[in-house]
């Protein structure tokens, strides 16, 4: 009877050891904390379509028998139907005394220069928020002197470049050729060129 109570007790401690021994051979796997990277998410502010207005500062340039010109403002406003393509109508007219350059020294006058056109304007994206674009489209031209208005209506374009900032803001410059024909408004004049450079910054809502 002992010897049973002896080998039971025996078999008891060797199982123990046995399973202690098998948690003993299990790999302890450590635990590794592997920093999260944080995902910026940068927004394009950017704005690519809807209604703009916007103003600059322009040169206006009337070459006919004489050279006439001066500085004015620049009125622009359109629709952006997206990133190539827009609509634009611009008043354009001079606010400074003309330079007439027909002899020495130059003569200045209180003739203007105005003009105003609507254009279609097909736009080239260059990289982000930089883009050229061209201007064509139907205006007319108007040379105001003593004697009276003279007008020419007629088919227009431009080439420029804009630059659009973040939240709606924009810089662009470009140059608008208006007229270049002979017999300005049924004047006897060949080679009449009219045309006008333009500074300036719009805001996209």
């Amino acid at each position: 009877m002992k010897k049973i109570v002896s080998s039971i007790a025996l078999l008891t401690v060797a199982s123990n050891v046995l399973m202690a021994g098998g948690d003993f051979m299990e790999p302890v796997e450590p635990e590794i904390n592997i920093p999260q990277k944080e995902i910026v998410v940068i927004e394009d502010d950017v704005k690519y379509s809807g209604f703009y207005a916007g103003a600059g500062v322009n040169h206006m340039r009337m070459s006919e028998a004489v050279t006439s010109s001066g500085y004015g403002i620049t009125l622009v406003g359109g629709y952006y139907f997206n990133q190539y393509i827009g609509l634009e109508a611009r008043y354009m007219r001079t606010l400074s005394d003309l330079d007439i350059d027909s002899a020495r020294p130059i003569v200045t006058t209180s003739d203007t220069l105005e003009n105003v056109g609507l254009y279609v304007k097909p736009m080239y994206s260059v990289t982000t928020g930089l883009a050229l674009y061209g201007l064509a489209g139907y205006g007319q031209a108007t040379y105001c002197n003593a004697s009276g208005d003279y007008s020419e209506n007629g088919f227009q374009w431009g080439l420029g470049a804009k630059y659009e900032l973040a939240n709606g803001v924009g810089l662009f410059v470009d140059y608008l050729d208006i007229y270049d024909d002979d017999n300005y408004d049924g004047l006897n004049v060949p080679d009449v060129q009219f045309s006008a450079t333009t500074v300036g910054a719009t805001y996209t809502f």
